[in-house]
């Protein structure tokens, strides 16, 4: 009876563990990547030029 509850009390410990353990790597930073154009207006006319940009970002959620 007490070895049933000592196996139930690790096994609550060690999910509430791991469930800390993902919450704490919700807030970690994340890799961005974007792609796309850039249109800018000129004097000759409309120009259009590639944009692509990678960052890290670290504020909450997506």
């Amino acid at each position: 009876m007490i070895r049933k509850f000592i196996n139930r009390f690790f096994v609550s410990l060690f999910i509430v563990a791991l469930l800390g353990l993902f919450s704490a790597c919700g807030g970690s930073p994340h890799w961005g990547t974007s792609a796309g154009v850039d249109l800018t207006w000129g004097p000759n006319g409309p120009k259009v030029r590639p944009n692509v940009s990678v960052g890290v970002y670290n504020g909450g959620h997506w």
